[in-house]
């Protein structure tokens, strides 16, 4: 029987290769048509994430402990100190966005869902499951990361203006090299495989959403302009 985290890093790999060809966001910002506005969509919704994936991290160090994983629950704790202040990264790059780009910028749903996931995969499942998410998290990261931070810079958003990415692509490289092997250590059968990878699909399905949230943001914005050069505002 093919091990858990094998069969966990296979179906990352598959569903992130069809992301990066078949995503219309992904697609949008290769051809450098990534608007400002749109990054400060993206950008504002990972701040929301991190702000609270640190929260729900010690939640689940609590939740951990209390169902008695406690080499589950430390490994929560050292990864909501890890966390500690990356959603600052990302309020440092909006500051450096235009005034017009960032305002009234608000997290996207689909962020805001994912965040909810969390909370559900910890206190309504088993804390497992949300460790299978953060290892989703980082090596989706990591796996897709450097291509990401590329497109971005064709769009003329450097590695230094989008630190809340580049830190993580950094940061995440040897956290989701171990993740796996963790995974198979801590997984005795329980709770049920199906479950743990349920819970991961969930996490891709919101992600997608979120995606196409930015993606509706820019092309939005490329509408507004046109019809302003026009001469014929709302018209689409």
């Amino acid at each position: 029987m093919m091990h858990l985290a094998r069969e966990l890093q296979s179906s990352i790999d598959t569903w992130a290769d069809q992301l990066w060809r078949e995503s219309r966001l992904a697609q949008l910002t290769r051809s450098g048509a990534l608007s400002e506005r749109a990054l400060a969509l993206y950008l504002e919704s990972l701040r929301f994430l991190f702000h609270h994936s640190q929260r729900n991290l010690a939640a689940a160090s609590t939740r951990a402990r209390a169902v008695g994983d406690e080499r589950l629950a430390n490994i929560f704790g050292a990864k909501a100190s890890e966390e500690t202040g990356h959603d600052q990264w990302a309020s440092r790059d909006l500051s450096g966005l235009t005034r017009s780009a960032v305002s009234g910028v608000e997290p996207a749903t689909g962020s805001r869902q994912l965040v909810e996931l969390q909370r559900e995969l910890i206190m309504e499942h088993h804390p497992l499951c949300f460790f299978a998410y953060s290892l989703w998290a980082e090596y989706m990261t990591v796996r897709l990361g450097d291509a990401w931070l590329n497109a971005l810079a064709s769009n003329g958003y450097a590695r230094t203006s989008v630190t809340a990415v580049a830190n993580h692509v950094d940061a995440d490289r040897e956290h989701a090299a171990e993740g796996f092997a963790v995974l198979d250590q801590l997984w005795d059968g329980q709770p049920e495989r199906a479950l743990i990878l349920r819970s991961v699909e969930r996490a891709q399905t919101l992600f997608e959403a979120f995606c196409d949230e930015v993606y509706l943001a820019a092309v939005g914005a490329e509408q507004r302009v046109a019809s302003t050069h026009s001469g014929k505002p709302g018209q689409r």
